[in-house]
C-alpha cells in the first residue's frame, strides 16, 4: 500500500512538472507571438527609441558633469600652484623662513599636503619630506596619476627656474560619478519598464480601430457584400483606410452583381435553344417519319446550334476580356480597306432588307488588331441593319485627322430612346420595344470591349426616328508604317 502511495505521488509530481513545462512553453509561445505582432513590434520600437534617448541623455549628463568636476579640480590645483608662487614673490624669503611660510600656506588650504616645490634641476626646495613619489616622472601640465589629479607648473623667480607640484585626491570625484551611474541605472531600468508598458498600452489604443476594422471585414462575405466597414470621423490614416476599403467593397459588390447577372442571363439565353433542340429531337424520335421530315428537324437543330455556337463564342470573348487573358497584338492597319470589305460582305444582307450600304473616307492607317477591328465593324453594321427600315442607308466612314483615325457607322434607322442610351453596351440588354432585335444582346458589349482594348471607347449620338451614329477614335500609325501599309494594301500599277 505504501508502495502504491509512493508511486502515485511520484506520478503526480511528474505530471505536475510536465504541466509546468508545457505551461511555460505555451506562455513563451504566446510571448513570442505577441512580440512578432504589430503591437509587439510597436512596443519594442518605442522602448528602443526611449532607450536610445536615455543613453544619449545619460552620456551627455555624465560627460558634462565629469568635465565640469575636472575643470573645478584643475582650477583648485592652479590656485594652489599660483599660491606657492605668490608666497615666494610676496614674502621674498629663503631658507628656513621660506619653509615656514610655505608650511603655513599649506595648512590654510585644503589638501595642502599635496604640494611640493623644487628647482628645474629636480632639487626639492620644500617640504623636507617628499609629497609625491617619483616627481621626476611627471610632465608639465595637468595629469591623472592613480587616484590623484596633479599639476606640474614651471615658473621663474629671481632668475631661477622652479617647478611646483600641486595634487588633489580624486576619491570624491570618482565616488560622485559612481553614485551618478548608480542613479542612472536605478532610474533608467524602471523607466524602460514603464516605457515598455506604456508603449504596449499606446499600441493597443492605436491599433484598436484596426482590429475593429479587421473584425468587421472578416464578417463580410459574398452573401452580405452590401455591408460596409464603420468609418471613424478622426481624419487620420484609419479613416482613410476604412473609406478605401468601403470603396473597394463597392467595386467588389458591383463586380459580383455583374457576374451573377451575367451568369443568370447566359443561363437564360442558353436554356431556350437547348430546350428547342431537345424538343425537336424528341418529336422527331417519337414515331417513324419521312426522310423530308427528318431532314427538316436536323436543319432546325443545325440552325439553332449555330446560334448557340455564336452565343457561346461571344460569352467566351467577354470572359477572356474580363479576365485580361485576351491577347490583342496591334499593327498598322488600313481602316478604310477593312471598312470597305465589311461593307462589301454585308451588301447582300442589306440588299435583302432594302437598305443601301455606303463606305466613305480616304486612306486611314491605325495601330489596331485587324481581326478584332473587323469584328467590331461587323457588330456595328449588323446592329445598324437590324434597326434600319427598307429605303434607309448605313454609312461606314474612316478618316485620319490630327494623329487619330476616326471610325463611324451611321444609319437612318429608328434611333435609340434616350432612356436606353446609357444601357445599350450592357450585356444582354435589349431596349423594348424600340431595339428588340435578334441575338442575345452581346454584340455591342463585345464591340465596346474591343474598342477599350484599343485604348478608345464607342460613343453614340442618336435621335429617335432619325437614326444613330456610333463612332470611335483609334491611334494613328507612324508615318513610315502607314506608308508601308498603304503600299501593301493599295499597290500601284
Amino acid at each position: 500500500m505504501n508502495l502504491l502511495t509512493r508511486s502515485a505521488h511520484n506520478a503526480a509530481r511528474r505530471g505536475g512538472e510536465l504541466e509546468i513545462r508545457v505551461t511555460a512553453r505555451l506562455r513563451a509561445g504566446r510571448c513570442a507571438l505577441k512580440l512578432s505582432s504589430t503591437r509587439g513590434r510597436l512596443m519594442l520600437w518605442s522602448t528602443a527609441v526611449l532607450l536610445a534617448a536615455l543613453l544619449l541623455f545619460s552620456f551627455e549628463v555624465y560627460s558634462f558633469l565629469r568635465k565640469d568636476l575636472l575643470a573645478e579640480i584643475d582650477g583648485r590645483l592652479s590656485a594652489k600652484a599660483n599660491g606657492v608662487k605668490t608666497v615666494l614673490e610676496v614674502e621674498n624669503v629663503s631658507g628656513p623662513a621660506l619653509q615656514e611660510e610655505l608650511s603655513e600656506f599649506a595648512q590654510e588650504i585644503p589638501e595642502g599636503g599635496l604640494l611640493q616645490l623644487s628647482t628645474a634641476a629636480g632639487e626639492r626646495v620644500w617640504p623636507e619630506q617628499p609629497a609625491f613619489e617619483h616627481p621626476d616622472a611627471f610632465q608639465l601640465g595637468f595629469q591623472t596619476v592613480g587616484t590623484q589629479r596633479v599639476l606640474l607648473m614651471p615658473f621663474e623667480y629671481q632668475g631661477r627656474q622652479y617647478r611646483v607640484l600641486a595634487g588633489a585626491s580624486l576619491d570624491y570625484f570618482r565616488g560622485l560619478l559612481a553614485r551618478l551611474r548608480a542613479i542612472m541605472w536605478g532610474v533608467g531600468i524602471p523607466m524602460l519598464l514603464v516605457a515598455a508598458a506604456g508603449g504596449l498600452w499606446l499600441s493597443r489604443r492605436a491599433l484598436a480601430p484596426v482590429d475593429a476594422l479587421t473584425r468587421a471585414a472578416q464578417s463580410i462575405g459574398v452573401e452580405n457584400l452590401s455591408q460596409r466597414l464603420p468609418v471613424p470621423t478622426t481624419g487620420d490614416e484609419i479613416e482613410r483606410l476604412a473609406r478605401g476599403w468601403n470603396r473597394f467593397l463597392e467595386r467588389l459588390e458591383a463586380s459580383v452583381k455583374r457576374i451573377r447577372q451575367f451568369t443568370a442571363d447566359a443561363s437564360h439565353e442558353l436554356r431556350t435553344p437547348v430546350a428547342f433542340v431537345r424538343a425537336t429531337a424528341e418529336l422527331a424520335l417519337r414515331r417513324e417519319r419521312s426522310p423530308v421530315e427528318y431532314r427538316k428537324a436536323l436543319a432546325d437543330i443545325e440552325a439553332e446550334t449555330g446560334q448557340m455556337t455564336e452565343l457561346i463564342e461571344s460569352l467566351l470573348a467577354l470572359a477572356r476580356a474580363d479576365s485580361s487573358e485576351s491577347q490583342m497584338p496591334v499593327e498598322p492597319v488600313d481602316v478604310s480597306r477593312v471598312a470597305a470589305e465589311v461593307v462589301s460582305q454585308t451588301e447582300v444582307l442589306a440588299a435583302g432588307k432594302g437598305v443601301r450600304m455606303e463606305a466613305r473616307g480616304g486612306p486611314a492607317v491605325a495601330q489596331a488588331n485587324e481581326s478584332a477591328l473587323r469584328r467590331l465593324l461587323r457588330v456595328l453594321v449588323e446592329n445598324a441593319l437590324d434597326h434600319t427600315a427598307a429605303g434607309g442607308r448605313v454609312i461606314v466612314s474612316a478618316t485620319q485627322h490630327n494623329g487619330r483615325v476616326n471610325l463611324s457607322v451611321e444609319d437612318t434607322g429608328e434611333g435609340i430612346p434616350p432612356a436606353a442610351l446609357p444601357h445599350i453596351f450592357e450585356r444582354f440588354y435589349r431596349a423594348d420595344p424600340a431595339r428588340s432585335g435578334k441575338g442575345a444582346g452581346l454584340g455591342l458589349s463585345i464591340a465596346q470591349v474591343i474598342a477599350q482594348a484599343h485604348g478608345s471607347t464607342i460613343e453614340v449620338e442618336s435621335t429617335p426616328g432619325a437614326g444613330s451614329c456610333f463612332h470611335l477614335a483609334l491611334r494613328s500609325a507612324s508615318p513610315s508604317n502607314s506608308l508601308s501599309s498603304l503600299r501593301n494594301t493599295h499597290p500601284t500599277s
